[in-house]
């Protein structure tokens, strides 16, 4: 299974000494340049990005997603850890169904 990560330089550095291959970006362009090289050349099963590069793309990561097609997209805190708060149970299953589970108070 092949997989690749887009990330920052610090990160990426990381996970090429484990053998997996990757692109640094800094900025917006540089991220959507990368994500679309990736994701046409269908060589990648799956996609791993940074938090920062995820939020980045935003859109396009959700429509890649929806599409369900590979390569498959993991989500990964970058070397200074996640920045983005941990939701959750309750929040993940409102999410993704839509089904806001409440306290009968009694």
């Amino acid at each position: 299974m092949a997989f690749q990560i887009i990330g920052d330089r610090d990160t990426i550095l990381g996970y090429q000494f484990a053998g997996v291959a990757g692109t640094a970006v800094e900025t917006l362009a540089e991220a959507q340049a990368a994500f679309r090289a990736v994701t046409v050349a269908g060589d990648c099963q799956v996609l791993i990005l940074t938090e920062t590069v995820a939020r980045l793309l935003g859109n396009e990561v959700t429509t890649h997603r929806l599409a369900a097609r590979p390569p498959y997209l993991v989500e990964v805190p970058d070397i200074w850890g996640t920045k983005v708060p941990r939701r959750s149970l309750e929040q993940l299953i409102q999410e993704a169904v839509g089904i806001r589970i409440v306290q009968e108070k009694g």
